[in-house]
């Protein structure tokens, strides 16, 4: 048997989530009491897309036992809808055109009517026109018998889906495939589910194409022992829980990529979680949120439609993987139940300009002519050590200048010659001809991550090209150090007279970076600024190996928590976990730890006064801020940032460039707001030097007591976009038919 699986057991009752709402009297006025109900159960009942949706239908408690009438205009859909065991009717409704479909049930003469919005396979739903050019990858992506998808079928790069087995060796504990569906071999593993049932261990894997990406399910399923899928199927092997897996790492988009958020996952597969993902939840893929939303969205979908609505979708990925999981449970809710956000960050953006300040303040050491030594360097930049930024003979290698500073931001495709590779924020697999150049092809594919988001982000009427906020104006680098004795007036000043900027390019400028308004506003008002105000209603729990020479700085897990308390009064409902490097058993426990949470919170029917207090009162009682030491030892104890007690010793908490200006912990601060320069913030200095510090901030220094500019609330969730720019939330309006 399965080795690790007998850990992770925990009850839970069967139940049905949805994203979707009721159906309406058929010719208006209040429902009656003898109607059936109809809901969505696959996305919302304005997300529907390929044709199809799967519908529950409840017969009020009068009516019970009747089979309700069930007609799309005039087909009738009533022989696909099957009795599900809590009394409702679940069934596969096929067959809608693109737009409003209305889905008319009628039980003993009573009859409701469910509009539902249909879209095309490939959408867009939310996420605004499709990015262009767009590399099909379907030839390339390889599944585990060698194989691929094939080639693509057309511009959208669909291609036909390929369903095999796999199945768990006791001979190498790896997965292989299943030669025959009929007779095992021989060293086939067993495993023990989270519900305590002892089934093969083989894995049916999914993989197709779905909003131009590629998706995958992986699921245990014996072929030989399980009936065929279906929204009603009871099954054998199968939890009835998922797991969402996105992606880390940040790149442009252009390209379908060539990988998922990982659905081979022995740890999640050999408890029975289902585990499902797309590639266009990699941000190494796209760094797009709102296409990352969408794409889960659609690809929980599909899952659904095939295998039947889930307990709970627990989200779970590190890095990039952690910002999806955050903007999207803030920004689309009821995607994702709970999210277990690894290595976290809040947002991708609200940390770029702190990823590229490591390029100007590299520059800056060598160009102020001063000595500095590496603890000095450490201190302005706010890290543990500064090779967090250079990288050099760094493990692991995530040094911020190697990968990230200041390539992510580079429109143009550069290669690094000496070592032969590519550093540009496109896919090596985009061809240079038809990437950006500023002479010899303008109008090409733009590299950086705010291109990417052009949709999101607006258009810089100056430029003509994406919207950028992208600024250091009046950023005092260094600030703490030099207050607290680290470094000198001197250095102090002249690092901050040497600090360059990046032009529209992500090109090295001698002036200091200025952020387009358009940007600004955007960022915030369109949430790729994530002020967390709808998150304070699902299960997060932070899971963080510690590195202390890593780009995925600690502090950030407290700086989601410092917005969770602004946005929400409280960040009770999240809890962070640290463990030590390579610590494979803190994930372990984070998702038994999630998995409970979530469970209890499905079987839970008591009325509470708000969601928050839901989730808090079917929280586990033992699950708490917690630490791991190397031999896996639990630490409980809050996580604190000024690192007292036995977990800020082991695991401490360190700053960034922006934190080290002076930024709040919520460093959500894009351009700040100015003040004049005041000799009374500073430790003593002479008049000479004053004076070379006031014409270094001739336009003044950022008062972090204020706002950030732009900054304003979220216009709303499930925003979707209709052109660069151009956002406003889903309208019931939308479900309406035309007279």
């Amino acid at each position: 048997m399965h080795r690790r699986t007998k850990l992770y057991m925990v009850s839970a009752s069967f139940a049905l989530s949805a994203m979707g709402a009721a159906a309406e009297p058929l010719h208006g006025g209040a429902p009656s009491p003898l109607a059936a109900t109809a809901s969505v159960l696959s996305s919302r009942p304005d997300m529907v897309s390929d044709g199809s949706a799967l519908i529950r239908i409840n017969i009020p408690e009068a009516e019970a036992g009747s089979r309700p009438k069930v007609t799309l205009g005039r087909v009738d859909l009533t022989d696909t809808f099957k009795a599900a065991p809590d009394g409702s009717w679940l069934g596969v409704v096929s067959g809608l055109q693109l737009g409003a479909n209305a889905i008319v049930t009628t039980v003993n003469g009573s009859a409701s009517r469910l509009i539902v919005v249909n879209h095309d396979r490939n959408g867009p739903i939310i996420s605004g026109p499709h990015q262009q050019p767009w590399i099909c990858e379907t030839s390339l992506f390889a599944l585990p018998d060698g194989s691929t998808l094939g080639p693509p079928q057309d511009a959208d790069c669909d291609a036909p889906a390929k369903v095999m087995y796999l199945y768990m060796s006791t001979i190498t504990s790896t997965f292989k495939p299943l030669p025959s569906t009929s007779v095992l071999p021989a060293d086939v593993e067993k495993t023990m589910t989270s519900d305590g049932r002892v089934v093969n261990y083989i894995v049916r894997l999914e993989t197709g194409v779905v909003n131009r990406g590629i998706y995958q399910f992986a699921v245990l399923y014996d072929p030989a022992n399980e009936p065929a899928p279906s929204p009603t199927t009871i099954y054998r092997a199968w939890n009835r829980k998922v797991i969402f897996t996105f992606g880390g790492s940040i790149m442009a988009g252009y390209a379908q990529g060539l990988t998922t958020g990982g659905v081979l996952n022995d740890l999640m597969l050999s408890q029975g979680f289902a585990v499902i993902s797309s590639s266009l939840n990699v941000f190494g893929n796209d760094a797009n949120d709102v296409v990352s939303a969408e794409s889960a969205s659609m690809t929980r979908e599909r899952f659904e439609k095939e295998f039947g609505p889930p307990i709970y979708v627990m989200g779970w990925g590190s890095s990039g993987g952690s910002m999806q999981q955050y903007l999207i449970a803030n920004n689309y809710p009821g995607i994702l139940d709970g999210i277990i956000p690894g290595s976290s960050f809040s947002d991708l953006h609200s940390i770029l300009s702190g990823v590229v300040d490591c390029s100007l303040m590299s520059r800056a050491f060598v160009s102020t002519q001063q000595t500095w030594t590496d603890a000095q360097k450490a201190a302005v930049s706010g890290y543990q050590d500064y090779r967090t930024c250079s990288g050099f003979n760094q493990q692991p290698p995530t040094a911020l200048e190697p990968t990230f500073s200041p390539s992510a931001i580079m429109a143009k495709q550069v290669r690094r010659t000496a070592m032969g590779q590519d550093i540009s924020n496109c896919h090596i697999e985009v061809p240079v001809s038809v990437i950006y150049d500023p002479k010899t092809n303008p109008k090409g594919a733009r590299c950086s991550l705010y291109d990417n988001i052009v949709t999101e982000a607006g258009i810089d009427p100056e430029t003509g090209y994406a919207a950028r906020p992208l600024d250091n104006v009046g950023v005092q680098y260094g600030l703490k150090a030099f207050q607290s004795g680290a470094i000198s007036a001197d250095q102090f000043i002249a690092l901050n007279e040497k600090i360059e900027g990046y032009d529209g390019d992500g090109n090295f400028q001698a002036a200091r970076s200025v952020a387009s308004r358009v940007a600004l506003n955007n960022y915030y008002a369109y949430g790729r600024i994530n002020e967390m105000r709808n998150l304070g209603d699902i299960p997060i729990i932070d899971v963080r190996n510690y590195w202390a020479l890593d780009a995925h700085n600690a502090v950030s897990s407290m700086t989601a928590r410092a917005r969770l308390i602004r946005s929400n009064g409280s960040a009770s409902n999240q809890i962070i976990l640290r463990g030590a490097p390579r610590q494979t058993d803190i994930a372990a426990i984070a998702i038994r730890a999630m998995d409970e949470w979530l469970s209890n919170i499905a079987a839970d029917k008591k009325s509470y006064s708000s969601a928050h207090e839901k989730v808090m009162a079917d929280k586990p009682a033992d699950l708490t801020d917690a630490c791991y030491t190397s031999r896996g030892d639990k630490i409980a104890e809050p996580a604190d940032l000024d690192n007292r007690g036995r977990c800020g010793s082991l695991y401490p908490y360190f700053g960034s460039p922006r934190l080290a200006a002076g930024a709040p912990i919520t460093n959500d601060i894009l351009k700040c707001q100015l003040k004049p320069v005041q000799r009374s913030d500073y430790p003593e200095m002479s008049d000479p030097q004053f004076a070379r510090l006031e014409r270094a901030f001739s336009s003044g220094v950022c008062d972090y007591s204020k706002p950030g500019v732009g900054y304003g609330p979220l216009v709303g969730p499930w925003l979707t976009y209709a052109a660069p720019g151009v956002a406003a939330p889903l309208s019931p309006k939308s479900t309406s038919l035309a007279p």
